[in-house]
């Protein structure tokens, strides 16, 4: 029992925010599911997204309460702070299915609220800690994780939106606090992509070095695309919006051919580096045959870590963001992408949760 207590006392110090990603990539493939129509995978992942979330932030306050140095150093340390923007994103995404599934407007409401504030800490944070780190090159500050910032901001814009729907005749002034948030999250995704791009293209870039967040380069660009198909959707159909839903409208299909632009070359660098990094001799058949079968199959060369969730968040926001701008747009035809893509956003979520529950076993295994 003590080298138990110890396990899950260690975890607890040292737990890592990117598990929330988890939360994120498990809500939102469960809401592109509902989308495409498949309403019992659907509430499955709901049902289990909510016990996860739940013990995520049980281990969260846990730590809080007991190891509250180690999550301010933590809090405190640029690398790690881009990553408790998935703490803002997950508790989105879990009032988003509430509000779809349940119809639990208060609920997502208020946890949208706790999301809000959530934002304002952590980029209160990033702005002290860039200050400090204003000398470091560009290559030591910013990653993949750092597009969470925009993902964050997007998903505070993303989850008010269907929050409208609760309120009878929103004021004007609500839609254009939303799509401020929206345009903010779309700048701040121009900016840092740009600066990601650098650091993968016009500097040297070791394959070893590729990891699950930079397709988020990708999945920030989703997000735009959900919100802004959604926010189209929600404005009142009136001739003073005309203009404005137009102009959303263009900046969203902009937003998709990005994020569709990353998909090849991210895909390519994953079977880059589950087919070369970290194998001697001959590659395993069924890394040949399916790569990414790294993240759960063979103790030898299984790859799992918690970062892993932020590749299959992007591949389910694609799959969700796909079947609401052909929505939007009035394009039946954008739909069957999201029907092929979704199952395998699927299918590389069901690879990494059995990662982590051969890790989390693995943890308790007696020696």
């Amino acid at each position: 029992m003590s080298r138990y207590g110890a396990i899950i006392t260690n975890g607890v110090k040292n737990f890592h925010p990117a598990y929330f990603a988890m939360v994120m990539a498990t809500g939102i493939v469960s809401l592109a599911f509902e989308a495409m129509g498949f309403s019992i995978i659907a509430k499955a992942l709901f049902v289990l997204n909510l016990v996860i979330y739940l013990v995520l932030c049980i281990v969260l306050v846990a730590r809080m309460a007991f190891f509250l140095p180690d999550l301010k150093t933590d809090f405190l340390t640029l690398r790690r702070t881009w990553l408790f923007l998935a703490f803002v994103v997950g508790t989105n995404t879990i009032g988003m299915q509430l509000f779809v599934f349940e119809h639990a407007t208060l609920l997502a409401a208020s946890l949208w609220l706790v999301a809000l504030i959530g934002w304002f800490m952590c980029i209160y944070s990033i702005v002290l800690s860039l200050v400090s780190a204003r000398s470091k090159p560009i290559h030591e500050i910013v990653s993949g994780a750092t597009l969470l910032v925009a993902v964050g901001t997007v998903s505070v814009a993303l989850l008010a939106t269907h929050l409208i729907e609760a309120i009878a005749t929103p004021p004007g002034y609500v839609y254009f606090a939303v799509g401020a948030f929206w345009t903010l999250g779309f700048i701040l995704y121009l900016v840092i992509v740009s600066l990601v791009a650098y650091c993968l293209f016009f500097r040297r870039f070791e394959l070893a070095d590729w990891d699950a967040p930079y397709w988020i380069c990708m999945g920030a660009a989703a997000i735009i695309t959900l919100a802004g198909a959604d926010f189209i959707t929600h404005l009142p159909l009136l001739p003073a919006w005309s203009g404005i839903r137009e102009g959303v409208l263009w900046m969203t299909l902009f937003a998709w051919v990005v994020g569709t632009l990353w998909i090849p070359y991210q895909m390519i660098m994953d079977i880059r580096k589950f087919t070369r990094v970290g194998i001697a001799g001959s590659v395993p058949l069924c890394v040949k045959v399916f790569p990414w079968s790294r993240l759960a199959l063979g103790r030898q060369y299984q790859v799992y870590d918690p970062s892993a969730w932020s590749r299959v968040f992007p591949m389910g926001m694609y799959t969700a963001c796909t079947l609401a701008l052909a929505k939007a747009a009035g394009d039946a035809s954008l739909a069957v992408i999201s029907h092929y893509w979704g199952w395998f956003a699927l299918l590389i979520w069901a690879l990494t949760l059995m990662g982590m529950l051969r890790s989390l076993t693995g943890a308790f295994a007696v020696e």
